[in-house]
């Protein structure tokens, strides 16, 4: 098999076809399609099968050539001869129509289908990709309106561009049985198009009664559909049931205007808590006097697939990290209209939440519990890849102590995601997104944990300096932080989080810090901005009140003279320091002891002692940098227990941020398992 594929500019120059290269000249402006005939007449002497995708008449930024026009398939028909076996054309679109590009992506529409097809999207169900399976698949996945797909040629049998696939779900249909579910989804249509049109058409009815009404209709609709492609997933082929398709859209569509005093299926809506790229927040009052927020996409937006996956995907994330205590609890997806119910947090975001700038503690303290909290999501596999003050809810207790809720995960990406993510949004503030999303944002890098650094730092700038980093110039970014720092915060302090930010926004993802690293600098700054407040030394019986006040913070630790015990910030693990002994030379000897909570979302601690000993071998190579004074064994109880033994700890503050660095060094190495 031979396959001939060309993406660029289709031109006629004078009265022949030309595939025209982007550097192309006007005395040599590319290959002739009468040379490309050539090409495959020869080469189907010598193969089976010889396959040309012209990927081109992408006429918006071609040469304005005089005697010119853009390449069509009808040129295609008459220059090259369909003769032999098989000699086949797949062109992008028909001759009056140009192929356009993907407004949600780098490629164009006829790309993406391209790719989508080859990849897994045109399997047969013996788990193959065949030439006609992948042109039925891109002609039936291109938008309505937009450019139809040509194919020409000769096929000698089945043409198998790739095997080895898992095979296409469900059966093969009969048309009687293609007919009966058509028929029944008529029925259904028809019906709930009767009742929105009883129950919307007044405006008072719609909001006391009728929304909620035709809601709940519609969600057993759209569950029957869903069901019946699942199990039928070759109707899906059928044109009619695509129209149907897009008239659950329009319905969906309706249902997505919401106001306030509407009653739906969860109950009244009270208020308009914001909206962004993705859609609109509502406070809903339930029928028992408690609150949530339902968020609701966008209604005019159901036809851009990438961004419904990616509110799905963002829904998805946040329900995979519930349970921590410092991200949105999300409950119920709902079809009808698209949207899912979340936690409402009593709080503003962070951009309108009052921050005592002047007071170092507190500040340092917030940006520890938010990046503790996406360093949590990345040990889950989710990258935010969204953070922004918009993106973090902020409330706080009588003592104003604040505490972060980080929330849209609509842009996130997991580990385990099969397709690539482009750049479709980087973020409703662009300061925050690293220089990678905005590029490159289809490389691994724009996938990566630093991606969520960068923005970390950009927030950090935020929170310290109250206005919006610039997103280009770092220099001025770095002279104003110096600026603010200098006049607030300890001089040891500002050191470290200058360099912090500088390191952190480094325009090359590599020379950024890790997570753990950006922690324990942030944890570092703390420490000095507390000694500058008091004395350094620490007696006995404070040393384990100093640790838990260091590492978990104020309220969040139980402490006696020899013994503090706490919680990591996930709650997935449960940390417990107790003083053994102080030998003649002031040096104390702590015992630190680790055990998984039932909070952790490893299964293979269940499943015996393979996890155990990976993780037992992960944290004795992160505690070589402690060898001197660090020993570690395993403990006997639940599902994953350790100790840590810390000798020659000094009784300061130097002793106590020891202490607290193993702590998180050993923690993160249980919960990023």
């Amino acid at each position: 098999m031979l396959i001939f594929y060309f993406a660029g500019h289709g031109q006629v120059l004078g009265n022949s076809g030309h595939l025209v290269t982007v550097d192309g000249k006007f005395y040599d402006p590319g290959i002739s399609l009468a040379q490309l005939g050539q090409l495959m007449e020869e080469a189907s002497l010598r193969y089976d099968h010889v396959i040309a995708i012209l990927d081109c008449c992408h006429s918006g930024s071609a040469f304005n050539w005089v005697n010119s026009r853009p390449l069509s398939p009808r040129d295609v028909e008459r220059e090259v001869a369909t003769v032999n076996e098989s000699r086949c054309i797949l062109a992008a679109c028909r001759p009056e129509q140009y192929s356009y590009p993907n407004n949600a992506s780098t490629n164009g529409v006829f790309t993406d289908r391209l790719l989508d097809g080859l990849i897994d999207k045109a399997v047969d169900f013996d788990g193959r990709v065949t030439l006609l399976n992948l042109f039925e698949y891109i002609t039936r996945t291109m938008p309505e309106g937009l450019q139809t797909p040509v194919f020409k040629g000769d096929v000698a049998g089945t043409v198998v561009l790739g095997e080895g696939f898992e095979p296409r779900k469900g059966r093969p249909l009969e048309t009687r049985e293609i007919n009966t579910n058509i028929a029944k989804a008529q029925k259904l249509i028809d019906e709930y198009q009767n009742l929105q049109q009883r129950e919307l058409s007044d405006p008072a009815h719609r909001l006391s009664e009728g929304a909620r009404v035709c809601a709940s209709q519609l969600e057993g609709v759209i569950t029957w559909f869903k069901e019946t492609e699942t199990e039928l997933q070759d109707i899906q082929r059928d044109a009619i049931w695509r129209q149907f398709g897009e008239r659950l859209k329009g319905f969906r569509s309706a249902l997505s205007e919401i106001a306030v005093g509407q009653e739906t299926q969860f109950g009244r809506v009270v208020s308009h808590i914001g909206h962004g790229g993705y859609g609109h927040v509502w406070e809903i009052e339930t029928p028992e006097g408690g609150r949530l927020a339902y968020k609701v996409f966008h209604g005019n937006e159901l036809d851009q697939d990438l961004k419904v996956r990616r509110f799905d995907n963002g829904y998805r994330n946040m329900k995979k990290l519930e349970g921590h205590p410092n991200i949105v609890r999300v409950f119920e997806m709902t079809a009808a209209p698209l949207g899912f119910l979340m936690d409402a947090i009593p709080g503003s975001d962070l951009r309108h939440a009052f921050i005592r700038r002047e007071d170092a503690e507190h500040v340092i303290r917030l940006l520890i519990d938010v990046t503790d909290t996406v360093r949590t999501a990345h040990g889950s596999g989710v990258k935010h890849r969204d953070i922004k003050p918009e993106n973090i809810i902020v409330t706080s207790d009588d003592e104003s102590h604040l505490k972060p809720w980080l929330t849209d995960f609509d842009l996130a990406y997991h580990e385990t995601n099969r397709t690539l993510t482009t750049n479709l949004g980087v973020g409703g503030v662009i300061n925050y997104a690293a220089p990678e999303q905005l590029h490159s944002p289809n490389t691994a890098a724009a996938r990566a944990e630093a991606v969520d650094i960068f923005s970390l730092a950009q927030l950090l700038f935020f929170v310290i300096v109250g206005r919006d980093p610039s997103g280009d110039n770092f220099a001025d970014n770095l002279t104003r932080l110096r600026n603010t720092l200098n006049s607030w915060v300890e001089d040891r302090a500002a050191v470290v989080l200058l360099g912090v930010y500088e390191s952190c926004t480094s325009r090359t993802p590599s020379e950024r810090l890790s997570m753990l690293e950006l922690i324990e600098k942030l944890s570092q700054a703390e420490a000095f901005i507390l000694q500058a407040s008091g004395d350094d030394s620490v007696s006995e019986s404070q040393l384990c009140r100093k640790v838990g006040h260091l590492y978990a913070g104020l309220g969040r630790y139980d402490a006696t003279d020899d013994r503090v015990s706490m919680q990591s910030l996930s709650g997935q693990v449960s940390v417990i320091h107790r003083l053994k002994d102080v030998g003649q030379k002031g040096k104390a000897i702590i015992e630190i002891e680790f055990n998984v909570t039932e909070r952790i979302t490893v299964p293979a601690f269940k499943s015996g002692g393979t996890a155990r000993t990976a993780i037992n071998a992960k944290l004795d190579k992160a505690l070589r940098r402690w060898r001197d004074v660090v020993t570690r064994h395993d403990g006997k109880k639940g599902q994953y227990q350790v100790f840590v033994h810390v000798k020659d700890v000094s009784l300061d503050l130097a002793g106590v941020t020891l202490l607290r660095d193993i702590t998180q060094t050993v923690v993160a190495g249980i919960e990023q398992w």
